[in-house]
């Protein structure tokens, strides 16, 4: 019964790891302020702001939504920051954002060129091609090992704590060491995808670092907890369960953010 009641628990916290991952952002801003025109830009996805849904490198228009978003000062896309590029023309001597919205073109892409003249040339690379490696490295398929993994030894070591079991702890000790271990491989593979999809650094780099923090944590807590279990004192717990609480939290964060971040590719 014991063993029923720990795995229902691993599958609950496996359950909440992948619900850590938030749902795109940007392109559903994007299509409810422009709703008549949603299922042209939906259709698009990431090609709206991108090189294209494959090159994630950001065309002119991405680049001009990417500074207003910073002039705002704020993380979150907004209809008020679309508003304010939708008149600027993202190309010299094109049409405006907007028109090009509204006639069901990509509002990031080049003017025309005239008739019989040469198309012009992308200075973007295309995605980098690997036989048998999709785009993503692979890290959507790794990285909610840890996250489910962490969160699970730390739902088992409270339970431990609380029942006072020695087996509860065990058991939370096991998943936090292979949540550590693992961490490595999300991080590598997290690395290897946006090599993959040349992802501007800037969009980038919070991620990385919180998942970066993330694992040094994890390696934190399983150093305190090494050799330990139930022995631990009432003050190396305090600071386990500290430290287990913001690394709780960094993840879930992160995990948000990655969110968005695919939600853009």
């Amino acid at each position: 019964m014991q063993t029923i009641r720990m795995l229902a628990a691993v599958l609950c916290l496996l359950t909440l790891a992948m619900a850590a991952e938030a749902k795109p952002e940007f392109l559903d801003v994007l299509t409810s302020t422009y709703k008549p025109y949603s299922q042209a830009l939906a259709a698009r996805g990431c090609a709206n702001c991108h090189v294209s849904n494959s090159d994630l490198g950001m065309n002119p228009f991405g680049k001009q939504v990417k500074q207003a978003l910073h002039a705002s000062g704020g993380l979150k896309l907004t209809a008020a920051i679309l508003k304010s590029v939708e008149g600027q023309a993202s190309n010299p001597g094109d049409i405006s954002n907007i028109d090009k919205i509204q006639q069901g073109l990509a509002p990031g892409a080049p003017k025309p060129a005239p008739p019989g003249s040469k198309p012009a040339v992308s200075e973007t690379k295309s995605e980098i091609k690997i036989p048998f490696v999709p785009s993503n490295g692979f890290h959507p398929a790794i990285v909610h090992f840890p996250i489910a993994l962490f969160l699970a030894g730390i739902f088992l070591d409270f339970l431990g704590l609380v029942r006072n079991n020695k087996s509860l702890l065990l058991a939370g000790w096991y998943n936090l060491v292979m949540a550590a271990v693992t961490a490595l491989g999300g991080v590598t593979s997290g690395l290897f995808a946006f090599w993959i999809m040349k992802m501007p650094l800037d969009s980038v780099k919070t991620h990385l670092i919180l998942a970066a923090v993330g694992t040094v944590i994890m390696w934190i807590l399983v150093g305190l907890r090494a050799g330990k279990h139930e022995n631990m004192s009432k003050s190396l717990r305090a600071i386990y369960i500290v430290v287990a609480l913001i690394g709780a939290g960094i993840i879930a964060y992160a995990g948000h953010i990655g969110g968005i971040l695919a939600g853009t590719a």
